[in-house]
């Protein structure tokens, strides 16, 4: 099982640059970045200077600066809002990231919890996971392919290529699992993680349950199965959040098989010191749970 964490929100490039590079020195194998792309306010009689929900990322672009000041700690999007872009740029941008990397993405992507989001992006709430089916898809060919012709209900491509190709074909994680559902991706969204993703990433609302996600993940893996994929090849990241039992939560991640587990924690603008104290220590107690990270 591998053990990554969560870069947390700093408004200083430097504290990113800092918290990076510590995680990459105390031997996590990947750094977890969340994005939103705009901040929603509860209703229109909000004023604008009420203080934001909290800072955000935006993915690609603090992937690419990560990759410049680390070099061998994994990358990894958790989550990337795939249907705020056009597919072929989230691929251009994906190939461009990995290529700068050294292949160290891992490309989670989601549909957002935000229908605000959704529309101020110009997408239509119900249309996403449509949408993000045909990207995914896209974004597969456009890797691996000389050319593409493409002309799917939502996205339409001619005759194009990238000119740049990443070599492989980039890892592709889904996530799901909301508040209302208690962590669980409605059985739709279960469906589509088996057909489509490389692995699954789960709500940290189930992190400190592995019973509970036990039975998501022995449902998730019969699906692939019967997708006709390969169960075996098939990632589970679990998420932690809590300050306290994390031995206890990763032994029962790792029986439930779960092969990553990220420890969570993004909280806006934690000193730095103090942020990469908590995940040394962390890490120590997670250890003997854990695998060494694979050379990039």
């Amino acid at each position: 099982m591998l053990i990554g964490c969560d870069l947390p929100y700093y408004s200083d490039p430097g504290a990113v640059r800092a918290f990076a590079q510590a995680a990459e020195d105390i031997g996590y194998a990947y750094l977890a970045v969340h994005e939103h792309i705009l901040s929603m306010r509860p209703d229109a009689s909000t004023p604008p200077s009420s203080p934001s929900p909290g800072p955000s990322y935006e993915c690609s672009t603090m992937l690419a600066f990560l990759s410049a000041v680390t070099s061998r700690i994994g990358l990894s999007t958790s989550m990337l809002l795939l249907p705020l872009r056009p597919a072929a740029l989230a691929a251009k941008q994906a190939a461009e990231i990995d290529l700068l990397s050294g292949q160290r993405l891992r490309l989670g992507v989601a549909l957002g919890r935000s229908r605000g989001e959704a529309t101020a992006h110009g997408v239509a709430p119900g249309d996403r996971g449509e949408l993000i089916e045909e990207q995914v898809e896209v974004m597969r060919l456009l890797w691996t392919q000389p050319a593409v012709r493409y002309r799917g209900r939502h996205i339409r491509i001619p005759h194009a290529s990238l000119d740049r190709r990443p070599g492989r074909c980039i890892p592709v994680w889904m996530g799901g699992g909301t508040l209302r559902s208690r962590g669980f991706p409605p059985p739709r969204a279960m469906r589509r993680i088996a057909a489509l993703a490389d692995g699954f990433t789960m709500s940290t609302l189930l992190g400190p349950q592995p019973g509970r996600g036990a039975e998501m993940v022995a449902t998730l893996l019969d699906l692939v199965e019967q997708a006709g994929r390969d169960r075996s090849a098939f990632g589970i990241e679990a998420r932690l959040t809590a300050r306290r039992g994390y031995p206890q939560a990763a032994d029962g991640w790792r029986r439930a098989g779960a092969t990553h587990l990220t420890v969570g924690g993004h909280r806006a603008d934690s000193v730095v010191d103090d942020a990469t104290a908590r995940i040394f220590a962390v890490f120590e107690s997670l250890a003997p749970h854990g695998e060494p990270p694979p050379p990039h």
